[in-house]
């Protein structure tokens, strides 16, 4: 018996031997355990991290929008939510996911016919001598007609091979990567709201001590007039107390220029022009948040810049097999239906005037000078690359983690020793002030003593501001936080 197959039916049974693309991320050496955690730097021995093959996927649960709640500062959630819905980085980048999204439906909308009404009319004449003239009457003439033509026409092609599929899925993962990337623009402004605002605080932390020395300066400089004045003491003690006043000024001109570039960076942020905008001073502590003893190295797999990464080599998977299926024959349809007449009149008369067509037709690609075979060439190499990007990403966030919980936790203690030495600082200068009011010593004492206080209660300050610092750096490099 012979069988004959039509050129239809022998595309869908070799459609049938195609199998599916698929596409996994590639495997990473994510830790199971961090270094720096409070446990490891107690232990003998830090504990070796673990590598397993657990990479950070789409898939992952995002981490909690309001991560600055950690911190429990109410004019810190108040400069976020205006950061949120002000900044234009961040109006950008949701304008892109708009974008991406309309591009999943452009992308799906070639899987489904093209269907369009062309509604013609138009007038030729034939040539009387044209070849083959058929005699009108009992002379050769040109023919005069005019037609009135209103055809559906419909067009679809056949996805056998799942080209248009791996678009729509390549659309998609782009679709993805715009949403990753508006939560990593999302992340990174809040992060630097949060720095500014906790820099302007340290700054204004610092003010307050600068404040405190010069109040104390003052005093100084009365007190050795005074004495210079009923000759206890000489005219050098009071010039050192006018240079140690005279230095305390410079410190708050100074401290006040760094407030004043904060001050314009977090407007910036905010989305207000620089020269509109003042954030009133704020005493009071610092608000260090606590930071777990150890953290779960899972919480690396919500950061949105990874994800990003993953999809992106998502999309340029999708588009090497676009490429791929390329090189294989498509399958048309297309057709046409619709009155055709010479009068206008006519064309309702749509059991004498319809017209139609039906068809397909095949378009195998035979030579186009190894232009398919390169573009397949180009889409790998890409892919390849971001094979790469996305696994050196994920080293670069392994370190950034690490040196977080580093500094959080060796500015923790810092803050500590700090916090003992300004204790002392404070003690001795009290009591070298009694002494020199007892004239037991000189003034230059006092001068020392003053200083080694200033000194301390600023490096207090400076290790509680870079403590925040960290902590925030922290909450960027675990992508929100670490609940």
């Amino acid at each position: 018996m012979t069988f004959r197959l039509s050129p239809l039916l022998t595309l869908l049974l070799l459609a049938g031997c195609v199998r599916p693309p698929s596409y996994a991320p590639p495997s990473l050496p994510t830790p199971t355990a961090w270094k720096n955690t409070a446990d490891s730097l107690t232990a003998a021995t830090p504990p070796a991290p673990v590598a397993s093959s657990t990479p950070p996927t789409v898939n992952q649960p995002p981490a909690p929008g309001a991560w600055w709640s950690l911190f429990k500062d109410p004019g810190l959630t108040a400069l976020e939510a205006q950061a949120t819905a002000q900044n234009y980085s961040l109006q950008a980048a949701v304008a892109r996911v708009e974008s991406a999204r309309a591009n999943v439906r452009v992308a799906n909308s070639y899987r489904a016919p093209l269907v369009t009404v062309d509604p013609q009319v138009y007038r030729t004449r034939l040539s009387a001598t044209r070849p083959l003239p058929f005699a009108l009457g009992t002379s050769n003439l040109g023919v005069v007609q005019t037609q009135y033509y209103i055809p559906v026409n419909a067009s679809y092609e056949v996805d056998v091979w799942g080209r248009i599929r791996s678009s729509v899925r390549a659309a998609e993962a782009d679709a993805q990567v715009q949403e990753a990337t508006r939560r990593t623009v999302q992340l990174s402004l809040t992060a630097d709201a949060a720095t500014y605002y906790f820099g302007i605080r340290g700054l204004d932390a610092q003010l307050q001590v600068l404040d405190t020395a010069r109040a104390d300066r003052q005093r100084s400089l009365e007190l050795t007039r005074a004495r210079f004045q009923a000759g206890v003491d000489n005219e050098i003690a009071v010039h050192r107390a006018e240079t140690e006043l005279a230095n305390i000024d410079a410190s708050v001109a100074e401290t006040r220029r760094q407030r004043l570039g904060l001050e314009a960076s977090l407007a910036t942020v905010l989305g207000v022009p620089a020269s509109s905008y003042a954030l009133p001073p704020q005493a009071g502590p610092l608000p260090v948040p606590a930071v777990p003893a150890s953290l779960p190295a899972a919480l690396l797999a919500r950061r949105p810049d990874l994800q990003q990464a993953e999809r992106r080599l998502a999309a340029a998977s999708a588009r090497v097999d676009v490429a791929k299926l390329t090189r294989l024959p498509t399958l048309r349809l297309n057709g046409f239906l619709g009155p055709q007449s010479a009068r206008l009149g006519d064309l309702a008369r749509i059991s004498d005037s319809y017209t139609y067509y039906v068809g397909g037709g095949v378009s195998i690609p035979v030579f186009n000078g190894g232009r398919n075979r390169a573009n397949e060439q180009v889409a790998r190499s890409e892919a390849d690359a971001l094979v790469a990007d996305y696994r050196q990403a994920a080293l670069a966030a392994f370190q950034e983690v690490e040196t977080s919980q580093a500094d959080v936790r060796q500015y923790q203690a810092q803050v500590a020793a700090r916090s003992r030495a300004l204790r002392a600082a404070r003690l001795a200068s009290a009591l070298t002030k009694e002494r020199y009011r007892a004239g037991l010593t000189n003034y230059f004492e006092v001068v020392d003593a003053d200083r080694q206080t200033l000194d301390a209660a600023t490096l207090l300050t400076q290790a509680q501001s870079n403590l925040l610092g960290a902590s925030i750096a922290l909450v960027r490099a675990l992508g929100g936080g670490w609940e």
